[in-house]
């Protein structure tokens, strides 16, 4: 035998060969067993048939893509890929698609999850298309190309034909010849997938295949679950769920299928808690695949990515877990960051093949959100929270504290460190996710109150206000909510809670940071005159001005001694009594303590010192303002301010006061905000809101009525529509389009804000009050 020859003979089933060369010895061995029954030499019993479960309800949403995969079909070639997030659909629009073909042309579908299935699957398409058994034969056995032969029976076939390649998620077989496009027929391929050669090979139309919009998602599950639900709960679940189909199919399944218990939307809702998981998996019927449990569907690419050499990727969609379902800025990911700590599991030169590898598999997406600075886009990575938190469940118990401290790291250096306040704001909502799941390294809360500063500078209570709780939320798990620190926390919560329009919640917590300053108060002194400062607030919101008074002479006391009688902070208790003082009807008092805070300004030292000049000029403007209401009867105002004392009357009949005089202290009052706070502060505002009432006294309607709509503005932008300034300003606006004639504008504006004042502040508020005699001035 030569050379050339030898060797090249091979046996097929139970076939014998001997092959002999030189001197070599044959030993012939005989095996009796069963003939070769794998995938790849039976193959499956139909290609005719979808290897899929059947729809449980109707395809909700996906119209465009419908329309799209039906022309393609109707024009008779192409290959089309559907790609996405594990458990989303794909397969069931194909299922879809395959129903559809029929009569028109044959529909055939090959399992293309593994290399053996595919392979069995196309050479029973070849022979379903007219291929010889003895054609089939030789391409299973080595001595044909297999897929050369499949596609020479589909493009010769007598019949047009649709093509399913379902569950391709690994597309390396498929680059082997598999996938070709033809004239006679349209492949419709499924894939986690987004990106590969073989899709570019055979320019294939790629289809992103995402979750449900929340509408068509809130269907699905009555869809699944008929009956007698709350349409708002249905909705809140589907939006729990994220709209993910294969979640919300899991969940309508074990509704509609309970024997034992009969739960409401309500009831399962409260019971999917932290790890939904569990309980969705219950939804799976007892012969579902792995694909169709959620616990095991993104574990599938997972798996996959690791046996390509890519167990990053696990690491980094751990690390993704550790933070909020909030878009994560990649600046935060990024190698020189990730450097600075250690991360388990991932070396930071890997990082970035981990987070390929992710989004390859479509378990992650990229993004970019606008409002960087110069108005670039801030490129950031977005996670299904289902998925989100199913990787957080399993994360290993031991691997949790290094894992969560990596996290908290990098936020907490984006947000002390971070240059670009742009990319340190997406940074926040990962740093509350911190808090929340108990992470309360210093460095942590240190980066909470750097946020909750920031907020509370700019008037944005609202956005302060979750930091500023889960701070005293973390400490007091912590059990040091009794130190020094952590009362000034208290205090700035319950300050935070009163701007942001919560006068009623800001109380119980400025009581308990009072009681907790007092008990050190030879420690740190001067945190007793804080709490007694913003206790007073609330208290005067309230209409218990006599009680703020006590606090704020309390307060004035407390920092007159340790600061002197001159320092910024002494000066605003006497700020806020003349507040307290006109509140209560005694006019002439405000305005004697409104003279003396004249003669303290100029003298004024302290870091606050510009700030609190601002405010003595705006409380000094609005006491003079309420005086001389007091002294003009024909007022519109008049009827909604507090009666004052028969005493206080001559007090104020002694002032020489003017409406010339009074705007003139209102717009240097606002002048003075606008370039201490800015001229779209809350805190600006309310100068805005004083000079649109003196203005109107002064007889500029029109610049009244300009100012109060900015006020509302700025506070509507800040604080909320149904925040009690932004009531207030409202309710003055329609008083004063009403007296002007306005009665279009002013009545269904009155009747709102009377309505919300009644609602958030009860009947007898002074907020309440004035936007009555709004309303009834609308009416007239």
């Amino acid at each position: 035998m030569s050379e050339d020859a030898s060797l090249r003979a091979a046996a097929y089933g139970q076939g014998r060969i001997f092959q002999s060369e030189r001197d070599i010895q044959i030993t012939e061995h005989h095996h009796h067993g069963a003939p070769d029954t794998s995938a790849s030499a039976i193959g499956p019993a139909s290609v005719r048939v979808a290897l899929s479960a059947p729809l449980r309800a109707a395809l909700r949403d996906r119209e465009e893509l419908r329309e799209e995969l039906l022309a393609a079909l109707g024009a008779g070639s192409g290959v089309h890929v559907l790609h996405g997030f594990g458990g989303c659909g794909k397969t069931a629009v194909a299922r879809w698609l395959f129903d559809q073909a029929a009569p028109s042309r044959v529909a055939l579908w090959v399992d293309a999850s593994t290399e053996s299935q595919l392979r069995a699957g196309m050479l029973a398409v070849a022979a379903d298309r007219g291929a010889s058994p003895e054609e089939v034969r030789a391409a299973q056995e080595g001595r044909r190309a297999a897929a050369d032969l499949v596609w020479q029976r589909l493009d010769v076939s007598a019949e047009p034909w649709l093509l399913v390649l379902d569950n391709a998620d690994d597309p390396r077989p498929l680059r082997d010849g598999w996938l070709r496009d033809s004239p006679r027929g349209t492949v419709l391929v499924t894939s986690r997938q987004a990106v590969d050669p073989a899709w570019t090979g055979v320019r294939a139309r790629m289809h992103r295949v995402d979750v449900l919009p929340a509408l068509e998602a809130a269907q699905l599950l009555h869809d699944l679950a008929p009956g007698d639900h709350q349409p708002e709960a249905t909705m809140r679940l589907a939006q729990r769920l994220g709209c993910h189909p294969l979640a919300l199919t899991l969940a309508g399944g074990f509704l509609s299928q309970q024997l034992l218990e009969n739960w409401t939307v309500e009831e399962y809702l409260e019971r999917l808690g932290a790890d939904p998981v569990a309980l969705l998996d219950r939804g799976a019927g007892l012969e579902s695949g792995a694909r169709e449990r959620l616990s095991r569907t993104w574990q599938l690419s997972l798996d996959a990515l690791a046996q390509r050499g890519l167990p990053e990727a696990m690491a980094v969609l751990r690390l993704l877990a550790c933070w909020g379902h909030a878009p994560v800025p990649v600046a935060l990911l990024a190698p020189s960051a990730v450097r600075t700590v250690e991360v388990p599991g991932l070396a930071a030169e890997r990082i970035e093949a981990g987070l390929n590898g992710l989004l390859s598999a479509s378990l992650v997406d990229l993004i970019e959100i606008p409002g960087g600075v110069g108005g670039r886009r801030i490129r950031c990575v977005t996670v299904h929270g289902l998925l989100l938190e199913t990787i957080a469940a399993g994360v290993p118990e031991e691997q949790r504290p290094e894992l969560y401290g990596a996290a908290a790291a990098l936020v907490s250096r984006a947000v002390l460190h971070g240059g670009d306040a742009s990319t340190a704001r997406l940074v926040e909502p990962h740093l509350l996710a911190l808090l929340e799941n108990n992470v309360s390294a210093s460095r942590v809360l240190d980066a909470a109150r750097r946020v909750r500063e920031t907020y509370d500078a700019a008037g944005r209570s609202a956005d302060a206000l979750p930091f500023a709780a889960e701070v005293v939320r973390a400490l007091s798990k912590g059990k040091v909510a009794e130190d020094v620190v952590a009362v000034a926390d208290v205090i700035a919560l319950g300050e935070i809670t009163h701007m942001s329009g919560d006068f009623a919640g800001a109380e119980p917590v400025l009581k308990r940071a009072l009681d907790a300053a007092t008990a050190r108060a030879e420690e740190a002194p001067l945190l007793q005159a804080d709490a007694c400062v913003q206790l007073s607030l609330c208290y005067g919101k309230s209409d218990r001005n006599a009680e703020a008074i006590r606090l704020l002479h309390r307060a004035g006391e407390i920092r007159q001694r340790l600061l002197g009688p001159t320092h910024a902070d002494t000066v605003e208790t006497l700020v806020l009594q003349v507040d307290n003082q006109y509140l209560m009807g005694n006019y002439g008092v405000s305005l004697r303590l409104a003279q003396q805070l004249t003669n303290l300004v100029p003298n004024l030292h302290g870091e606050r010192s510009d700030e609190v000049t601002a405010s003595a000029l705006l409380v000094s403007a609005a006491a003079m303002w309420q005086a001389q209401v007091v002294r003009t009867p024909e007022s519109p105002w008049r009827a909604s301010i507090t009666a004052p004392k028969a005493n206080a009357v001559a007090d104020v009949g002694a002032q020489a006061l003017s409406w010339d005089l009074v705007w003139e202290r209102a717009q240097t009052a606002l002048d003075a905000h606008v370039v201490h706070f800015g001229p779209d502060h809350p805190r600006t505002a309310a100068a805005r809101h004083n000079l649109a009432l003196a203005a109107w006294e002064h007889g500029d309607q029109e610049k009244a009525i300009a100012e109060f709509r900015r006020t509302i503005d700025i506070r509507t932008a800040h604080l909320g529509a149904e925040h009690p300034w932004t009531i207030g300003a409202s309710g003055h606006l329609a008083h004063c389009l009403a007296l002007r004639g306005d009665t279009e504008e002013a009545s269904p504006l009155a009747d709102r804000a009377y309505a919300d004042a009644l609602r958030i502040l009860g009947p007898k508020h002074p907020t309440t009050v004035r936007c009555a005699a709004a309303q009834k001035a609308a009416s007239l």
